[in-house]
């Protein structure tokens, strides 16, 4: 597991870290655990991802949601987090991020699904509001 602040994609380095933006930090590792849709372990740091929110377990759309996010980033695939800028307190003790794993971003890959809601009051505080996948949502 790798964990370094985040570069300014200015800086050309050939690292995972080149893919995170911001101060906060960035990790870069394997994905040790699904919990649901919104939220995944990488190397057992658990991260949620920044401005989705899925359905909670005994909810409709839960298990699709839970399944979606594990065939996207199964357990044992290399994913990136960039921590939020914005939200570096976390959340119930998670990591608040966009993960990108298998070349895509995984926060906008569920919304893009439908089987997920911005989280409209973070739009305010989280870097990511302002980027393409965000920004149709915020």
């Amino acid at each position: 597991m790798i964990i370094v602040p985040a570069i300014s994609p200015k800086e050309e380095q050939v690292s995972s870290a080149s893919l995170c933006k911001g101060t906060a930090l960035c990790i870069s590792g394997n994905v040790t655990k699904i919990v649901d849709g919104d939220t995944l372990e990488i190397e057992n740091i658990t991260i949620r991802l920044a401005l989705v929110n899925t359905p909670e377990i005994g909810e409709v759309g839960y298990s699709d949601a839970k399944q979606f996010v594990s065939a996207l980033c199964p357990p044992h695939s290399a994913a990136i987090a960039d921590e939020d800028d914005g939200q570096t307190q976390g959340s119930h003790g998670r990591m608040i991020a966009k993960v990108s794993c298998g070349g895509k971003i995984l926060n906008e890959e569920v919304l893009s699904a439908g089987l997920a809601e911005i989280l409209t009051e973070f739009c305010s505080v989280s870097e990511f509001a302002t980027e393409s996948w965000a920004k149709q949502y915020c």
